[in-house]
């Protein structure tokens, strides 16, 4: 079966993920599924560990009632037993975690108001689930070669990327403005120069910012409020230069999580816009691969030649096309500031 030409009824229809850029960026609700069963020996297995541990504790609880007897009030014991009871490892750990990131999201929040980014507590909230939710919606559409999937990724990567760029200078432009240098937690040798010191900062700066760029929509949610998951419960101590940076790498995860949000509010305010500018060339992406196909394709090298050189077209024109919308209305895309 011959495909459709671009100005065919079929060819529209192919071309019907035009009609809202709402759908490229709409959330899919997924069932959870049904618990597994649990076996017979397992439910065995706690029946007779909580009839365990109830005897034990009522004998324990025994001991302690003949010992307050003659060593205190009662229940004086029995409470002095509990509270030097040791707290499991892996639940001292999980509490650890949960107040270092509290901290840290505290510092973030107050180098915002520092830095005067108008971002607050709340606003890091609403732009962390976005960004997750962002995260979710592109991720499906990585090499995929359905259209909304891959348009939907294309599109979501150039957000990222150029939010990420702008949000570094951004930063950068803001500790200037503060008067605030970068944090260096480079332990130098006593013998070093100047000169080897600041290539070795220099280093570390451009090498902090590759690594800032290459972060996915959940890595930048979670930096943005301070949480660095590889490092689980082993963080910095507080008020040392690495995590003075962890605290202004979540300053700038805000910020691109700001822009991200921005500039896909506008993709999605101005659809019909941007659909008039990418319409005519998908249609084209469209209408070379119906030429392939009807000239005959001689090989599966060649087939594979035609797929991919459409797939990187609408890479490359799609996202091109709504980047330049966005630049056109949203001043931040062009790196201009009201303040």
């Amino acid at each position: 079966m011959s495909p459709p030409s671009p100005t065919s009824p079929e060819s529209n229809e192919t071309l019907g993920f035009l009609d809202s850029l709402a759908r490229i960026f709409r959330g899919r609700d997924e069932e959870d599924g049904p618990e597994p069963a649990r076996e017979s020996g397992d439910m065995r297995l706690e029946t007779l560990g909580a009839s365990f541990e109830s005897a034990v504790g009522e004998l324990q609880e025994k001991v302690e009632a003949l010992r307050a007897r003659s060593s205190g009030p009662p229940g004086a014991a029995r409470a002095t037993r509990r509270g030097a009871k040791r707290e499991d490892p892996e639940a001292a750990r999980q509490r650890r975690i949960v107040e270092t990131h509290l901290r840290i999201r505290g510092d973030i929040e107050q180098m915002h108001a520092q830095l005067g980014t108008g971002l607050n507590g709340d606003d890091l909230d609403e732009i962390t689930a976005e960004l997750e939710e962002l995260e979710l919606l592109v991720s499906g559409g990585r090499n995929s070669h359905e259209l909304i999937p891959r348009v939907r990724h294309a599109i979501g990567e150039r957000l990222r990327t150029e939010s990420g760029k702008l949000a570094v200078e951004r930063l950068r432009a803001l500790l200037e403005r503060a008067a605030m240098p970068w944090p260096d937690p480079t332990h130098y040798r006593p013998s070093a120069t100047e000169e080897e010191v600041e290539r070795s900062r220099r280093r570390r700066l451009a090498e902090t910012r590759e690594v800032f760029l290459g972060q996915g929509f959940l890595r930048t949610a979670e930096r943005a409020v301070g949480i660095v998951s590889g490092w689980g419960s082993d963080y910095p101590d507080a008020d040392t230069p690495l995590w003075q940076e962890c605290v202004l790498q979540g300053v700038a995860a805000g910020i691109r999580g700001q822009l991200a949000r921005a500039f896909l509010e506008v993709l999605r305010r101005d659809r019909e816009l941007v659909i008039a500018s990418v319409e005519e060339l998908i249609g084209k992406e469209v209408a070379e691969l119906r030429r392939a196909l009807g000239d005959g394709v001689s090989s599966i090298p060649d087939a594979n030649r035609v797929v991919a050189g459409a797939l990187q077209a609408i890479d490359v024109v799609v996202p091109e096309a709504a980047w330049k919308h966005v630049c056109e209305q949203e001043p931040r895309a062009r790196g201009e500031w009201n303040d």
